[in-house]
């Protein structure tokens, strides 16, 4: 069964009283005892658990773990599966990384933190994740009450009184309307037996607009995973457009002809042979940030790139 809490803190000292019992109930119990933080928080922990305890924990810088809201996600799916599950339970300790982030990235990470109830729902988990009151800003602090079944501190565990179900978290993030495609942005329709000149086509946006070579292929398979499926499950045809942005590149698709229902689809591995699930996993896992806007009008898919 998934346990899912947020620990809020005010001093490291704060953080210590709760983190470190949580540690060490995992390493008694034989969990996989995984730690995701900065080096400095790292070298607390290792201090605070003593050498032999500090040992059975496996440590993970943040920095490279939280590229990306999906980036993140995907680990957890990867490493679960093939590390920690099967040794029994897993039990981690988080700090996402909230500095420097743009208002798309942190409403995505709020997202994610909603999504994990739902992705590891049912399965042998505790997360929990640490946020610092002292520096991060209000409205962040108050949606980690709303994404956590339990708030966690010094003085025990309770069930968040704000919590929300991830179904309507999920709704309000989609509840941002998407802005309209610059006027510059370069445009290109598609349906059946265009796909070579699409995939032309964003491969020369790629290098006119500045996308590193080693990203360029990944959003161009992206993109081309959309468009196919738009022509063999959706309406048929499409229209996308392709604009740079400060730090990526964008590519907003339009399928009229389809609505999607599955509001968690592609942040989950494929289960059978579940097309739409195996399509959107995969472009996903290719992109920064995958934002979907469905209803009566069709569907739009926005993909995110960054340059570096």
């Amino acid at each position: 069964m998934l346990v899912h809490r947020a620990l809020p803190y005010a001093t490291r000292g704060e953080f210590a009283l709760t983190a470190v019992p949580y540690l060490r109930a995992g390493c008694r119990a034989g969990d996989a005892v995984v730690v995701v933080s900065a080096p400095d928080t790292a070298a607390l922990l290792r201090e605070r658990l003593g050498a032999g305890t500090a040992a059975r924990v496996e440590f993970i810088d943040s920095a490279d773990w939280f590229q990306g809201p999906m980036h993140a996600l995907a680990a957890y799916h990867d490493r679960t599966r093939a590390d920690w599950w099967p040794r029994g339970r897993v039990r981690l300790l988080a700090e996402p990384v909230w500095d420097g982030l743009t208002p798309l990235e942190t409403r995505e990470w709020k997202r994610h933190e909603a999504i994990l109830n739902v992705a590891f729902g049912g399965t042998p988990t505790s997360i929990m994740c640490a946020y610092d009151a002292s520096a991060l800003p209000g409205h962040v602090l108050a949606d980690a009450a709303r994404t956590h079944p339990e708030i966690a501190g010094p003085d025990g565990v309770r069930p968040s009184e704000r919590f929300t179900d991830p179904s309507a978290f999920y709704a309000e993030c989609n509840a941002v309307p998407l802005p309209p495609p610059p006027p510059d942005a370069a445009r290109k329709a598609f349906a059946a037996g265009e796909l070579p000149g699409l995939r032309g086509f964003l491969g020369a946006e790629a290098l006119r607009l500045g996308l590193p070579d080693d990203r360029s292929l990944p959003f161009v398979l992206a993109v081309n995973e959309v468009a196919t499926n738009i022509i063999r499950q959706g309406g048929g045809r499409g229209s996308l457009w392709v604009w740079a942005e400060e730090g990526g590149l964008v590519c907003d698709v339009s399928d009229p002809g389809r609505a999607l229902t599955d509001r968690f689809l592609g942040y989950a591995p494929p289960r059978g042979q579940r097309s739409g699930e195996a399509v959107m996993w995969a472009v996903r896992r290719l992109c920064h940030i995958v934002e979907i806007r469905s209803g009566a009008d069709g569907t739009r898919i926005r993909m995110h790139v960054r340059f570096g």
